[in-house]
């Protein structure tokens, strides 16, 4: 896991352990295309160290919209460059990821740098992924304020992706509008998560490398740990409901307004390490994401 001062387990950064890393969101189904403009990212950090992966949004030609988690301690080159504005991390589009040449870390035993070498050499040769230079919020601490934990980051990609739409910032206050134009049942206040995380964690992980997208409710913006910017969503993965969420992977990956490509928060954590119960997110309908985002953008 990437490191956190917490055990918020369920929706964080995979870690990058075998050949491939896992890819679906929790009863979910392929995103066929809908948001081509989510991607998956790889990235290392040299103070655990480690190789993770996270989803986010492409805000405009460059822009890439994902969790601070995310973005915070990468590395330069594979050594230590502070907490903002390493590197070593790379997004692609790719509805499906193919990893099944990733240089696997068995063939690097006790020899990180190595492994380190391999890996960004393949990246680097792949024209499928770009590099970037990954910026936290100003804001985010590594949960040391938890829950206002200010969990969204920027990642400047360096090349170009080829993609011609992009997701968009929701207006101020969407949140609060989808509640209160909700009918009574509460199953109505509905969210789209779009991610490359895993599908399920029991009985055991489901892997399928792919861009997955699910649908599930808004369960209160005013809570105990749903304060301040984080949103609570129901993660209750049940093919008979219907209703899915976010797992290991999906982290920094959009929740949408359902139909549209507005993105109102990201995903940052969940208590569960089955992936079962809640997900929170970290809004970017509110000012103070806003104030860090819209510099990136040019706004």
């Amino acid at each position: 896991m990437k490191k956190l001062k917490l055990a918020l387990v369920a929706a964080l950064s995979a870690v990058l352990l075998t050949a491939a890393p896992a890819g679906a969101i929790t009863y979910g189904e392929p995103d066929t295309g809908a948001h081509p403009y989510v991607g998956f990212m790889l990235f290392f950090d040299p103070t655990d160290p480690g190789w993770f992966s996270c989803s986010g949004t492409l805000l405009d030609a460059n822009t890439f919209l994902t969790a601070g988690h995310c973005t915070f301690d990468i590395g330069t080159d594979g050594a230590a460059a502070g907490s903002s504005g390493g590197n070593d991390v790379w997004v692609t589009f790719t509805e499906s990821v193919d990893l099944g040449t990733w240089p696997k870390r068995a063939d690097y035993p006790n020899d990180e740098h190595g492994l380190y070498v391999a890996r960004s050499a393949w990246l680097n040769a792949n024209p499928l992924f770009v590099r970037g230079i990954a910026h936290p919020s100003p804001g985010y601490d590594e949960f040391a304020e938890f829950p206002v934990n200010n969990d969204v980051g920027v990642v400047e990609l360096g090349g170009t992706t080829g993609l011609a739409a992009f997701g968009a910032l929701a207006p101020l206050g969407t949140v609060e509008d989808i509640v209160a134009t909700t009918p009574r049942d509460p199953n109505d206040a509905l969210i789209q998560t779009v991610g490359y995380g895993i599908q399920s964690v029991q009985p055991k992980p489901t892997e399928i490398d792919a861009r997955y997208a699910s649908t599930s409710r808004i369960v209160e913006t005013n809570g105990n740990q749903s304060v301040g910017g984080n949103l609570h969503t129901l993660n209750n993965p049940s093919a008979i409901g219907g209703r899915g969420g976010s797992c290991f992977g999906d982290s920094g990956g959009p929740l949408f307004v359902p139909g549209t490509n507005q993105v109102v928060a990201v995903v940052s954590y969940g208590p569960s390490a089955t992936c079962h119960g809640a997900d929170y997110s970290w809004r970017v309908d509110i000012e103070s994401s806003r104030d860090f985002i819209l510099p990136f953008l040019g706004g």
